[in-house]
């Protein structure tokens, strides 16, 4: 699974911080149980799953998580940037349209 855009979240309230360049590790399926809040609104992911015998498409669909605690760690090469604008359909809605 590879990150869009990751935050560190502080519960003491300092601001959240962005973070740049990380792969989701560790065993997926505990992070399961971390889960504390879910959205309403389902969203597709349609990419590519890193095997031995090489990268295998992949489609999941799955809403919005907020999980208590997961493990990353940071890129051998870390430029990626986060998208500059918000999702069409967000735009879309903010303007009054939309579904």
């Amino acid at each position: 699974m590879i990150p869009v855009i990751v935050y560190r979240i502080y519960p003491d309230g300092r601001p959240d911080e962005l973070v740049r360049g990380t792969d989701i590790v560790g065993t997926p399926l505990a992070s399961f149980s971390k889960i504390i809040a879910t959205g309403d609104k389902p969203e597709v992911f349609n990419g590519y799953c890193g095997a031995e015998s090489g990268s295998v498409p992949v489609s999941a669909v799955s809403p919005a998580i907020l999980v208590s605690e997961i493990e990353i760690e940071k890129k051998a090469k870390g430029n990626d940037r986060p998208p500059l604008l918000p999702e069409p359909t967000i735009m879309e809605n903010s303007r009054g349209g939309g579904k």
